[in-house]
């Protein structure tokens, strides 16, 4: 078997800017206008070709997966719940204007987000494990080129995990930008039992 045939390019795909004041949108399900989603799908079967697609419960992925399988039923859509955002707690979707009070809090997260978890957040460590868990299983499945639909927080932990980054360091979150409706390519190559990773792209734009 040649080298191709083992080789297959693993599509990350942050969905698009959202709807409402801007916030820590983690768990909460907000929307994405149906006209940036659709613009979104069409974009991404012109420019990438993949056979499966996994996406994040969330709102606003699996509704761009939806319309992404609607326009080529051939392709397989997995909803898998660990590629979902970080939950922020108490401060989810709240937008920063209506949390003033809470400022110094919403510094330190910012300044280091692994030591210091909000109000009934889920720990970053916890997203890691979660997020990295559900991307190894995905490659160990992978015998296909993959479109995977997910956010921003996940996307970054998976390059970590990919590239031996350290996923505590504060900068991976504030300095690397994933932005909305962009592209992570990673191609991975499976031999001799072992599988080796290259990113081609980060974040390149979509629409």
């Amino acid at each position: 078997m040649s080298l191709s045939q083992n080789q297959f390019n693993l599509y990350l795909l942050r969905h698009g800017k959202t709807k409402g004041k801007p916030a820590l949108n983690g768990h909460k399900d907000v929307v994405v206008d149906d006209s940036i989603q659709n613009a979104i799908a069409h974009r991404v079967l012109e420019q990438y070709s993949f056979s499966k697609v996994y996406a994040s419960p969330l709102i606003r992925c699996q509704r761009v997966a939806e319309l992404v399988t609607g326009l080529n039923p051939t392709l397989k859509l997995v909803i898998e719940p660990r590629l979902k955002e970080q939950s922020f707690g108490d401060f989810d979707g709240i937008p920063f204007d209506d949390l003033t009070h809470e400022w110094k809090k919403l510094e330190q997260f910012w300044a280091n987000p692994a030591q210091n978890t909000l109000p009934n957040a889920e720990p970053l460590q916890v997203g890691y494990e979660r997020v990295t868990e559900a991307w190894e299983q995905i490659v160990q499945h992978c015998e296909q080129d993959t479109l995977i639909v997910s956010h921003g927080g996940p996307i970054r932990f998976i390059l970590a995990h990919v590239l031996g980054l350290d996923w505590q360091n504060p900068q991976l979150y504030t300095s690397l930008s994933i932005d909305n409706q962009s592209i992570t390519h990673i191609q991975i190559s499976k031999f001799a039992g072992k599988v080796f990773f290259s990113v081609k792209a980060i974040g390149i734009p979509l629409i």
